[in-house]
């Protein structure tokens, strides 16, 4: 039950990157989103596909959307030093993406 209810609890600690990409090519804009599960759980394999599923079903329906989600997925390895350790890398990557 501990193992489910931290999944659950990573799966809403979503890293959100709030500046949105520059367009450069007449593209969607790119909204980069961190997503921590602990992908060794069942939860984490079940959010993981759910999430990816509803961002791929919303931009089928919605096509004249200008932003896109980019959902930078990361495997917390059910520790939550790893999690934590997770949030640094990703804030560190996102910020670099940015800037190129």
């Amino acid at each position: 039950m501990e193992k489910a209810r931290r999944a659950m609890f990573f799966l809403l600690l979503l890293i959100a990157d709030f500046s949105v990409a520059q367009d450069t090519a007449g593209e969607a804009d790119e909204f980069h989103v961190g997503v921590i599960l602990d992908l060794g759980s069942l939860v984490g394999k079940v959010a993981r596909t759910s999430v990816l599923l509803a961002a791929q079903d919303f931009y089928t329906v919605h096509r004249n959307y200008s932003t896109k989600l980019v959902l930078h997925v990361v495997d917390s390895a059910g520790s939550d030093v790893q999690a934590a350790s997770a949030v640094v890398i990703l804030s560190t990557n996102l910020v670099k993406l940015e800037e190129v």
